[in-house]
């Protein structure tokens, strides 16, 4: 039982890390890109990976949270934190990305979902596009994101006392 749990956590990272890494390639590429189309194709992509990327957090979560009742480390500080740091990163990366790439589908027509439309086209302004070619976003997401699944990859496997 206890293999079958890592092999699904694993699953579960590599699930996650794969449809992050879509994401952020999406990000650097936009740099280059000018074409509304294509920026608005590569922003599909880029949620499609995201959607991904939160299966494989579901499968990442459950097989976790199962691992740690079965290895009795509920009570150790380095599962949590492993959890607040991960909700830390992930709403870090949320918050620096959501805002300006919602701005960036209202205005090159990618795809966005109903719920969000309304604060998308309230963040779209013109210049929004021009910033894509200097934008820091790329690189503060793959620098938070890298840092953050070091450490608790190896809060994980060290497991620190």
């Amino acid at each position: 039982m206890y293999t079958t749990l890592i092999f699904f956590h694993l699953l579960g990272s590599f699930a996650f890390v794969l449809g992050h890494g879509a994401s952020i390639a999406v990000s650097f590429r936009l740099r280059k890109e000018t074409s509304r189309e294509r920026i608005a194709a590569l922003l599909d992509v880029s949620s499609w990976g995201i959607t991904f990327m939160y299966i494989g957090l579901l499968v990442l979560i459950v097989a976790g949270v199962i691992l740690g009742f079965t290895t009795n480390s509920w009570g150790t500080w380095w599962l949590w934190v492993s959890i607040v740091l991960l909700v830390l990163v992930m709403g870090a990366m949320y918050g620096i990305a959501s805002p300006y790439y919602k701005g960036i589908r209202a205005l090159t027509g990618a795809k966005i979902p109903k719920s969000a439309q309304a604060k998308a086209e309230a963040t779209a302004t013109e210049g929004l596009l021009e910033t894509l070619p200097t934008s820091w976003r790329p690189t503060a997401l793959a620098l938070v994101g890298g840092v953050g699944l070091a450490v608790i990859i190896w809060l994980m496997v060290a497991r620190p006392a």
